[in-house]
């Protein structure tokens, strides 16, 4: 079973160089334009490519991705060295910004052109196996597909981008929090309304160390400027969970978790570990009932290319009923829903937690 899990990681990673991220003027005028703000800690070697190798210097800088014509939900082709912006996703408009001061301004001036909910700004934390690229190009595929108000920032810290490297992104995820603290308290200097943050699989594990270095440094800074945390697959596990949860004077709401049982890379990082589950894969939400969280179980769905391990941006109809909910709920999108997510699907409450089993709308998503 364990090779078996390990051989089926591998498959759905690409073994292409996954370093280069070209920028294509051209693609200005071809698809769909995302402005995306990015902090990185990682090097940028050589001049302009930004590497897995790790800095211990934020870099700080904006991009206009562009979407191709025919993009379907989910999808995210990048055409690695050499991107053709008709098909691929391309970063088309490239800024580095040489003080925090000029980041903080750009960001400022981006949240004055909209109206609310459009001044909040949602950051993104990239997960395991990720380019610089992956990460940027996610979070505008989401924005794009779910069609989310505001500004979005990429959190692009030095993994490997490779599936062999997961020791190596471990280590860098613990490495990165510094930087990722920074970029935070300068996206809240730039003038936002409030903060939502979402990460994914490793990403989780970087996010909520992060957030508990920030809580002991400045009790109390979450929740008051953090409207919503977004956990989707988090690789992350429940005991070191439930450990830093302890640091925070109030944890911020809402606080979802994206779940799924049949997380293939969950499985092996569980296997790997010797444990059962690791958070996002977790059997029910029974074992996180001393926490104020809702649990969102989206096992009836599938996204096969990322081993269903990141169903939330790459089930079609997962997306939709997300998109509807968006449109329809204000509040979710902003992170100040007052109640409970409203989507089709079985309800539990275990003391302080929440679990929402989100049923598909067939039989099985495929």
């Amino acid at each position: 079973m364990l090779r078996f899990l390990i051989i089926s990681v591998f498959l759905l990673s690409a073994c292409a160089d996954r370093v280069a991220s070209p920028v294509v003027p051209a693609a200005l005028d071809i698809g769909t334009i995302r402005s995306v703000f990015v902090g990185t800690t990682r090097a940028e070697y050589p001049p302009g490519t930004f590497s897995i190798g790790r800095s211990p210097n934020l870099s700080l800088l904006q991009v206009k991705v562009s979407i191709p014509p025919d993009h379907k939900f989910g999808e995210i082709s990048d055409g690695q060295n050499n991107p053709d912006p008709e098909r691929d996703f391309v970063i088309a408009q490239r800024k580095n910004f040489a003080t925090p001061d000029a980041f903080r301004n750009a960001l400022n001036i981006e949240i004055e052109k909209k109206n609310a909910p459009g001044r909040d700004v949602t950051v993104f934390v990239h997960g395991f196996n990720n380019s610089f690229a992956d990460g940027v190009f996610r979070i505008a595929q989401m924005a794009n597909d779910l069609e989310l108000p505001g500004s979005f920032v990429s959190y692009a810290w030095p993994s490997r981008g490779n599936p062999l490297g997961y020791q190596y992104d471990s280590d860098s995820a613990l490495f990165a929090r510094d930087g990722l603290q920074e970029l935070l308290y300068n996206i809240q200097g730039a003038g936002t309304d409030q903060i939502i943050l979402v990460a994914h699989s490793m990403g989780s594990a970087l996010l909520m160390e992060t957030l508990r270095q920030i809580e002991i440094a400045r009790p109390g800074w979450t929740s008051e400027h953090i409207a919503g945390v977004i956990l989707m697959s988090p690789d992350l596990n429940v005991d070191v969970f439930r450990s830093q949860v302890r640091s925070f004077k109030k944890l911020p709401q809402p606080f979802l978790i994206f779940v799924s049982k049949r997380d293939i890379v969950l499985k092996l990082s569980a296997r790997m570990r010797g444990e059962a589950s690791q958070l996002g894969n977790i059997s029910s939400a029974a074992d996180l009932d001393d926490m104020p969280v809702e649990v969102i179980d989206v096992s009836a769905f599938q996204d096969r290319k990322s081993g269903d391990h990141f169903v939330a941006a790459g089930s079609p109809a997962l997306g939709a009923l997300l998109s509807n909910l968006a449109k329809l709920d204000d509040g979710f999108v902003r992170g100040r829903s007052g109640g409970s997510i409203s989507l089709p699907g079985t309800r539990r409450v275990y003391g302080d937690a929440t679990e929402l089993t989100v049923r598909a709308p067939v039989a099985r998503d495929r």
